[in-house]
């Protein structure tokens, strides 16, 4: 039995090779690459019937080669009365098209559809007769199709127009916010987008820029659904990205900070499963549209024309909601400069006051608003205390106050019973509920200044006016004296906890460094001191590792968070400078260049030791050197202006959410409207009702220039 198995194997094999080789013989060999043909339509009108102008467009399922123009080649079922039929078969713009360019001899021919008398009319290739190629150069034949003549599809839905509604009035493209397509022709969303409850697909919407995004993979952007319209509303979903400003330019797509544009992906040939015309066709951009918006929240301050080109003076907020203008620096012809001893008061609403004579000139300097003797700010005793700055010549030691209430505007000397060391270009932040001021860094003439000070002042009222008296008391050394640093000051406890970081200085000859290049670098250095002014010291903390996170920068700002007395131990380290920016500019967080800002709290580990906690908070538009800054509404942060890494002044402005964690781009850069000359330079902020003003020059020195910010117009 199992001989008889093995004598039969051969017997069938040869069967099976006789029947492959009829088959063969019936049906030919054909190439297992050969394509199919997807469809057939007219391009051109028809209403007349097919002739001479019209274009048939073939499209077939994988790519090919044509080598020549071919007059042959078509079959038509049926086949029609015509026994001539003149055309010529050329490549189209993809490798699975094929046109066909009509002469004569298609008047017979009936387009899907467009007739009930007959049959339309079908289409098969020859793919012998065509000479048609694949990739491997093996020459094609054999008989694809039929399909049937389609007519021309619907015409898609253009993209005209791509607008950014900033639907909660921050200036700042946010969660929520609306992103509005028109187009030329109502759109409906189709049944599979609504089963994706309302999901936008990527493959259909494409934003150009890179690192702009309309939601994150966990929120993501969605359709609003809605009955069939011109208008097709985005809703963004979080930490969302547009770059708004300008005319797109495909030449920077790959830039942050280059205007956004958005591009719709779809097809004419068949419809697209999300957005839909009412006949049915598909939508699409065949040019990339800008993403404009009607968010315009800087207006011009009209000036009186007294007030210089100023650098280096300073900004209060008065609680009448006016705004001190003190000292400052002016340029003058062969780049030599004069230092001011005059301030102004500027009014919003256009009631400005000034000049009014200060004590002494000063710029860097700083100017403290200060409770008065009820210890409470924002009542008609409270004051402005300016220490310092630099005279043009010297880096000066005294202080004058200029005093709220009085009748008559104008500063005070204050006596000193010790006097303090000079400094300029330092920082200073008023301590407890009292009239004191402890006073952080800085420059002397030729070198930094790495004394801690106390100042205190008190004002009263004689029979010949107002005088004031400060004493002041050192409280201890910092170990890297240094200028151009941040300070911040918490109010956490009876021993305030002052946190310094950044700068440019060094550690050699403490308390005073030499303020040269062979002992200076540019720092990150970070020091912290808890403040003992009822025994007189500071007493520096040890640090737990990483403190020193955001890497050295120096023309930078701590600025508090949570409130503005900075409970809670929180700030925002943001701008600054090092060195130029790294090569890749995508990286979405560097500390090797100064884009990116921190949110840090500081947590006190006892015994000494403090442990700061940092957090990425988005980057900047550009790196920014000594920027101004300034509470805004919403306990938002507006960090605007300075310069850009080439020290070029930039018009940039980004704003800190506390809600989003992240710096936001702010929707238009910082400018006056209808004034073209750039961006002013050396300028100051200063919080305001509903919003922030900033004071700088002109790109050329010549005139003072005043912004106001407000949230959403």
């Amino acid at each position: 039995m199992a001989s008889s198995n093995v004598m039969t194997r051969p017997v069938r094999t040869t069967r099976s090779l006789v029947w492959v080789g009829i088959l063969c013989l019936i049906v030919g060999c054909q190439p297992t690459s050969r394509p199919d043909l997807i469809s057939a339509r007219i391009e051109g009108p028809f209403d007349d019937g097919v002739g001479n102008g019209d274009r048939i467009i073939l499209v077939l399922d994988s790519p090919v080669t044509l080598n020549g123009n071919p007059r042959t080649g078509l079959v038509f079922t049926p086949a029609g009365g015509v026994s001539n039929r003149d055309y010529v078969i050329k490549a189209g713009s993809t490798r699975n098209v094929l046109l066909v360019d009509i002469e004569s001899g298609f008047d017979d021919l009936v387009v899907n559809g467009t007739s009930s008398s007959g049959p339309s009319t079908s289409i098969s290739l020859d793919l012998g007769s065509l000479g048609l190629t694949n990739d491997d150069g093996t020459l094609l034949s054999g008989l694809i199709g039929p399909v049937d003549l389609e007519p021309p599809p619907p015409d898609p839905a253009l993209l005209i127009d791509a607008r950014w509604i900033d639907s909660d009035q921050s200036s700042t493209v946010n969660q929520e916010d609306l992103l509005l397509l028109r187009w030329d022709q109502p759109v409906q969303l189709s049944d599979r987008l609504r089963a994706r409850k309302l999901e936008i697909s990527k493959s259909l919407v494409r934003l150009t820029v890179e690192g702009d995004r309309l939601g994150s993979a966990s929120s993501p952007a969605h359709f609003l659904d809605g009955p069939p319209s011109r208008e097709t509303r985005i809703l963004l979903g979080s930490t969302p990205q547009l770059t708004v400003d300008g005319v797109h330019d495909p030449g920077r797509s790959r830039f942050e900070g280059s205007p956004s544009g958005i591009a719709i992906g779809a097809t004419t040939i068949l419809p697209t499963d999300t957005l839909v015309t009412m006949q049915g066709a598909g939508v699409a951009s065949p040019n990339v549209i800008d993403i404009e918006g009607d968010c315009d929240p800087w207006q011009a301050l009209p000036l009186p024309a007294g007030i210089p080109a100023l650098e280096g003076h300073t900004l209060t907020h008065l609680p009448s909601g006016q705004v001190l203008v003190a000292g400052g620096r002016l340029s003058r012809p062969g780049g030599r400069y004069r230092v001011v001893s005059d301030a102004w008061i500027l009014d919003p609403q256009g009631d400005h006051l000034g000049p009014i004579p200060m004590h002494a000139p000063r710029r860097g300097h700083t100017a403290t608003l200060l409770p008065g003797e009820d210890g409470i700010l924002d009542t008609e005793d409270d004051f402005v205390l300016l220490m310092g700055g630099r005279d043009g010549s010297h880096a000066r030691n005294d202080s004058e106050v200029f005093l709220l209430s009085a009748i008559t505007k104008e500063f005070i000397p204050v006596e000193t019973e010790s006097e303090p060391t000079p400094r300029f270009e330092h920082t200073s932040h008023q301590i407890g509920d009292g009239n004191s001021l402890i006073l952080v860094g800085g420059r002397l003439d030729d070198r930094l200044n790495g004394v801690i000070e106390h100042l205190e002042v008190h004002v009263t009222k004689t029979d010949e006016g107002f005088e004031a008296v400060a004493t002041t008391s050192p409280l201890g050394q910092l170990r890297f004296p240094r200028h151009q640093h941040a300070s911040v000051l918490f109010q956490d406890s009876e021993q305030p906890l002052l946190l310094i970081y950044g700068g440019y200085g060094g550690s050699l000859g403490t308390p005073h460094v030499p303020l040269t290049a062979e002992n200076c670098r540019i720092l990150a250095a970070p020091e912290a001191f808890r403040i003992r002014t009822r025994s007189g010291d500071a007493r520096q903390l040890l640090f737990a590792s990483g403190a020193d996170l955001p890497g050295p920068r120096r023309g930078l700002h701590l600025f508090p968070l949570d409130d503005p007395t900075g409970q809670g131990n929180r700030a925002l380290l943001v701008g600054g400078t090092r060195r130029e920016a790294t090569t890749d500019a995508f990286s979405p967080n560097q500390i090797t260049e100064c884009r990116t800002g921190y949110s840090v709290r500081a947590e006190d580990l006892g015994r000494g030791r403090i442990r700061l906690l940092w957090e990425p908070a988005g980057r900047l538009p550009v790196e920014m050197f000594q920027p101004c800054i300034a509470l805004i509404p919403g306990g938002r942060i507006l960090i605007a202006g300075g310069l850009e890494k080439e020290r070029r002044p930039t018009a940039e402005a980004a704003i800190f959410d506390p809600v989003s964690g992240i710096l936001e781009r702010v929707c238009q850069t910082m400018s006056i409207p209808g004034d073209d000359s750039g961006a002013i330079i050396a300028s100051r902020a200063v919080s305001l009702w509903g919003g922030a003003m900033i004071l700088g020059s002109s790109p050329d020195y010549q005139t003072s220039r005043a912004i106001l910010f407000r949230l959403g117009n």
